[in-house]
């Protein structure tokens, strides 16, 4: 009784201010970050600002080689004519002066000391910083990478989990466009969400390969590529061929939404431990997200959204209808190392990709690379910063 009147009290004490001159504090709400917040009609998703403000960089002679064949895919995809294309008229920046800074950018790697090619940066060039979610250059950088995955061409003993070739019902399908189902009698409808095209039947017979894990031939759908591992011990690689267009939906937010995982525990890994463990809910959650991406097998890659191979911690995947593709940035935020430690990065990197959920100022993707490491770098890769695309003067 006496435990209970004074816990009773003790949250009295809490909750009422002392009488006189003690004003009661208002309880500090923060603003959930809209980080998908999309671009106001007519508005720019790049500001100029000083490069002179610019946070300070190092490379190392790896990041350097990286960065130079990086600039070799960019520089090949704006060799393109149909490249022009890509850069609207409304963006700040023209695919010459994207051409022109890289081929710069790529003598100052060669030849320039770190404080050289800092200070290079500064003077000769301009600095757009993306206006981010808030106005204010807030972006939310995450991170993919290429899996290698244990699959079968053939459905056979564990291999039961298909990815799909390209139907050739779909017409259309780009990164963000919303693609096409031809009926049989020619006519056209929306492509059917991902549900209804595994449901239904309607892909049987484009199966590229088989995985022996459901969960990872989700992950495949939602990377956009995959290693694959047959029997044999052969690699191949599987490429992206087409999307059914439909807005990607968070799996991850559905899990959290309804309380099977904690908001602040939410990562790959902790999915990939709750699908271990339930195998029975993954369809439908899966469900959920109705975007649905088509596989074919390449060489070379893996590819980005220009038709170039992606660049590990290189390349940056965003919304290319808002920002200049192939173009030279500048990236600040924070990542973790492969023993997961946190670390301040800040460096030089390509926009060279894309992806479903990268549709507004807010977000951006980062390519960390292929294998077992670069999925732990990218599986907790969830850190807010910045990112300013750099231009010759």
């Amino acid at each position: 009784m006496l435990r209970t009147l004074a816990v009773a009290l003790a949250v009295l004490a809490v909750a009422l201010p002392a009488t006189g001159c003690s004003r009661r504090v208002k309880p500090v709400v923060e603003t959930p970050k809209e980080y998908t917040k999309p671009l106001a009609e007519g508005a720019s998703a790049l500001v100029e600002v000083d490069a002179a403000t610019l946070p300070a960089f190092r490379l190392t002679p790896a990041e350097r080689s990286a960065l130079q064949q990086g600039i070799k895919h960019s520089l090949a995809f704006l060799a393109k004519p149909s490249s022009a294309t890509r850069f609207p008229a409304e963006l700040p920046v023209t695919r010459e002066q994207v051409q022109a800074g890289l081929t710069d950018l790529a003598k100052l790697l060669a030849t320039a000391s770190d404080e050289e090619l800092d200070r290079a940066i500064r003077t000769r060039y301009r600095a757009f910083m993306s206006v981010g979610w808030d106005g204010n250059g807030g972006v939310l950088f995450t991170g993919y990478y290429t899996p290698i995955f244990a699959a079968s061409y053939t459905k056979e003993g564990p291999y039961r989990f298909p990815i799909y070739k390209r139907p050739p019902q779909l017409v259309g399908g780009t990164v963000h466009e919303q693609a096409q189902w031809k009926r049989r009698d020619g006519t056209l409808m929306p492509c059917p969400e991902a549900a209804e095209l595994e449901s239904t039947g309607l892909l049987n017979g484009h199966e590229l390969a088989y995985l022996a894990d459901p969960f990872e031939a989700y992950v495949v759908r939602i990377q956009g590529s995959a290693k694959l591992r047959l029997p044999d011990g052969k690699v191949i690689d599987a490429g992206y061929a087409g999307t059914s267009g439909h807005e990607y939906k968070s799996m991850g937010a559905a899990l959290a939404a309804d309380g099977r995982i904690a908001k602040e525990k939410l990562n790959f890994f902790s999915m990939r431990e709750f699908f271990r463990a339930h195998p029975d809910e993954l369809p439908t959650y899966a469900a959920k997200n109705p975007r649905y991406t088509f596989f074919t097998v390449t060489s070379g890659g893996p590819f980005g959204s220009l038709g170039q191979p992606v660049t590990s911690d290189v390349t940056v995947a965003t919304n290319k209808a808002i920002f200049p593709p192939a173009a030279a940035m500048l990236v600040q935020t924070t990542v973790q190392d492969g023993n997961g430690r946190k670390l301040s990065y800040v460096s030089l990197r390509l926009d060279q990709d894309t992806g479903g959920a990268m549709r507004a100022p807010g977000r951006a993707d980062l390519y960390m690379g292929v294998g077992e490491e670069s999925e732990r770098r990218a599986g907790v890769q969830e850190y807010e910063g910045r990112m300013w695309y750099l231009v010759l003067k």
